[in-house]
This record gives C-alpha cells, structure tokens and sequence, in this order.
C-alpha cells in the first residue's frame, strides 16, 4: 500500500494525502508547483475545475518515488462542479477575502495612528525647539527619545503603507463580482470562449450531442464550455433585460458619429464585429473628430477598428453638425435623444435610395496592352537603374521591355532609387513614352520602388496639322 497519494478531481482540484509535517514530501513536491495550506495541505493551485495536469503529477511521482515514498495516483474527471457552482463559489471567496482585508486594513490604519500619537507625545518635551544637551545629565534620554521618535514615525509610515495596500485589495475583492459580470467584459468573454469551442468542435468533426457523455478529454472540454458560454449568455441577457445598451451593427450608419475611447469618432464602414472610426493620430486626443479629419494627401482616409463592446453612445450625422455649429459637443444623454428621432435603419434606408437614383458611371475597361504601374531599382551609389513595366497584377509586362536609366557622366545615383537625379530622369523616360504618375512611390523588397502610371490625356481639341496632297496639273 502506497505511504502517499495524489488525488485530483475537478471538485477538489489536485491534493497530496497522507503526508505528514517533517516525512520530507513538501521539500520534493514544492519544485513541481504544489503549495502549502493550513486548510487543505499540499495542493496544485488554480487545479480546481480543470483537466488533472498529468505532465505535474507525473513529475511529483517520479520525484518522491526517487526519495524512496511509494506514491499512488488517483484521478477523476467525473466528479465536478457546474460551472455556475464554480463561479457562485468564486464571488463567496472573493466577498470573504474583500471581509478580511478591510480588516487587515482597519488594523494597519489604527496601528499607524497610534505610532503617530506615540511620535508626538514624546516630541512634545522638544516642542519649543529645546536642543540635546551634550554632557548634561539629560543627554542619554534626550537621545533615546529622539530614537524613539524616529522607530515610531517610521513604523507609522509603514502601517500607513500596509493600511493602503490592504484597502486596495479590499475593493479589487469587493468588486470582483461587478468585474465579472460587466456585460461588455462578458460579451468579449463569450467571443473567445465560442472562438474555442469551434476549434475542438472541427478538430472532433462537429459538436457534439448535449445529451451524449463525454467520453475522452475533448469531450470534457466542450461539455464545460457550452457550460461556461450558457452561463455568460444569461448574464449579458440579465444586463440588457436591465437596461444596459447592447451595440451591433444594426444600431449604426455611414456617417453616424460613435462615442469611444471618451471622444466623438465619425463611423467610416460597418463591419459585423467592429466600426471603421475615422482616425488621425496627429490630431487624438480630440472631442470630436470627423472624417474630413482623418483625410489624407491623395484622398486616403485613416480609420481605426472599434468593437462594439466598447461603444458607449450614437449620434446621428445631421444631428451632430446642428451640435458643433452651436459650440456644443454632445453628451451621451442628448446624443441618445438625436439618435432615437433618426434611426440608423432610417438613415441606411435614404442612403441605399439615394444610391439607386445616383446615375450609374459605365465603368471603363482597362486595356491589358497599357502598363499600370513602374517599378525603379537601383543599388546605392550605383551609376545605372532599371525600369519595369509592369501590369495590374504587378508583374512584368509582356509587351514592354525593361529599359536601362544610367546617369550623366562623372554622377552616381547616392541615394539608390530616391536619388533626385534618377526620379527627374525617370518622369522625362515615362513622359517621353506618354505616361504621368498617378500614385506616390512604395519601397519593394531589395533596392526597388514601385509607382503607378496611366497614359496622359490627349488634348483632342489641339487641329491636326493638314496633309497636302499633289494635285495634277498644278
């Protein structure tokens, strides 16, 4: 019969029994993860509610075994805890620990004034600004009470430390329910949680029954995350049942102005996860920014990607022009009532008929015989470059051949392809061939640089010159 045994269920979590202060367990064990408690002994933390960690165990076995114990493993994955059972205990210990440090706190503040009390007390006989006496009889008190003052002074500062170290954690403790359960926290949880479930689910082909017992770890597993996901799913409905806004993509409109990150951001896309915000870091922090804001040289607007789980409020487009020319910017409450009179299935509405009655532009084909881009490369301080032309595809063109760029003699092109000399003598090169650039050069791979190109207009209304033909008998 083994003298030690480790024992794991997802109820009690992974414990060693059976060992006793002083047999020499704790000093092998402690190196493989397992903690000491007055309460339950020796334990692996956080083991409680999960899969038994068998790497762990394994290692503690070998470990004692090595020191001469014979060790048993028990191990059971059925005997468990619904995972509303888990976190009900969860919120009992956390309001439990928020009860316990308040207490520590309370006393680390009392033993903190009282050294005060005691500090000044005894500085009181020194109150008049009375010096130490060096060689009278009074020095040696004079000086130990200096001491005196100085050990309780410090020990007060420090219970004043200890006082504000347990306040804090007290208030983490007593709101770790309101934490857990904050419906827009719980909404990302749930994201994640469903993005794994999916992912055992393909790796076992396809969910699984809810009445089928589980028979292997991956069974397990997606039982207590459909536990898990449940659990949240109700949360989040108690919150909107309550009250508390749930953003989608249904709530909003192009154009539409969010409130996030404590700013008014003008929504540039609806996406089914997220809104495209306008964004222009060289102008955040700002109350309201729009997407003439975040307009750039050439057209490019910046955006930036936003959840919905942090959205806090919607104001229409209209209504927050009306705000801004009255030097107002609108807060969640007045925002709130601009949204509700213009709803942004209202809004999608008139701008999906306005895009219906927009005349249709027919779309011109691009001929495949004309290049759309150039690509330049030159190596530093290089005396030659080359020029390829290259299709919508970004390869090569068929029909145009790669062209040779050298410099003016007794020249080097110094700075590679962004050289002033080179790029004045490629917009002469692409002039001459009748092409202008319509985009501003992007650095390749190696020692390249890639623009795009179009033909440059013909001026139709310039006369053709008349062509003279003999005529008989002139």
């Amino acid at each position: 019969m083994a003298d030690i045994t480790i024992r794991h269920s997802r109820a009690e979590g992974t414990l060693i029994t059976d060992s006793v202060k002083g047999d020499g367990v704790w000093d092998v064990v402690r190196h493989q993860g397992f903690r000491s408690s007055r309460n339950v002994g020796l334990y692996v933390p956080r083991s409680r509610d999960k899969e038994a960690d068998h790497w762990r165990i394994n290692n503690a076995k070998l470990a004692l075994e090595a020191k001469g114990h014979s060790v048993a493993v028990e191990i059971d994955e059925e005997t468990r805890r619904t995972f509303t059972e888990a976190e009900a205990d969860r919120v009992e210990q956390a309001g439990d620990r928020a009860e316990r440090f308040e207490g520590y706190a309370d006393n680390a503040a009392s033993s903190s004034n009282a050294r005060r009390a005691k500090a000044d007390a005894i500085s009181r006989r020194f109150e008049f600004g009375q010096p130490i006496l060096v060689g009278h009889h009074s020095e040696g008190k004079a000086r130990r009470d200096a001491a005196r003052i100085d050990t309780n002074m410090r020990k007060s500062f420090e219970d004043a430390d200890r006082a504000s170290h347990f306040q804090h954690r007290a208030g983490a403790a007593a709101a770790y329910e309101e934490h857990r359960n904050d419906p827009y926290r719980t909404l990302r949880r749930l994201e994640k949680l469903r993005a794994e479930l999916r992912v055992i689910e393909r790796r076992n082909g396809g969910p699984a029954a809810d009445d089928v017992p589980p028979t292997d770890r991956d069974g397990r597993i997606m039982r207590d995350l459909r536990e898990e996901i449940a659990h949240w799913e109700e949360v989040v409905a108690k919150a909107e049942a309550d009250g508390v806004k749930i953003w989608g993509p249904d709530d909003f409109a192009p154009g539409d102005f969010v409130r996030t990150l404590n700013s008014w951001y003008q929504v540039a896309r609806v996406n089914p996860k997220t809104l495209s915000i306008a964004w222009n870091l060289r102008l955040a922090p700002k109350q309201v920014m729009t997407l003439e804001d975040a307009t750039f040289d050439g057209g490019r607007v910046g955006t930036f990607t936003v959840d919905y789980t942090k959205v806090r409020a919607r104001c229409p487009e209209k209504a927050m022009v009306a705000f801004l020319a009255d030097g107002k910017v609108p807060g969640t409450r007045s925002a709130g009532e601009a949204s509700a009179e213009a709803p942004a299935e209202d809004i999608r509405r008139a701008q999906a008929e306005a895009k219906k009655a927009k005349p249709k532009t027919p779309r011109k084909r691009s001929d495949p015989k004309i290049p759309k881009r150039v690509q330049v490369e030159c190596e530093l301080r290089a005396s030659e470059a080359t020029l390829t032309w290259l299709n919508g595809n970004s390869q090569p063109h068929p029909d145009h051949k790669p062209e040779t760029i050298t410099a003016p003699e007794g020249e080097k092109y110094h700075r590679a392809t962004w050289s002033q000399n080179l790029m004045k003598q490629v917009g002469e090169l692409l002039a001459e061939r009748g092409y202008a650039l319509t985009g501003e050069w992007k650095p390749r791979q190696g020692w390249a640089t890639v623009a795009a190109i179009e033909p440059t207009p013909v001026d139709e209304e310039k006369e053709e010159e008349p062509v003279l033909f003999p005529v008989e008998g002139a």
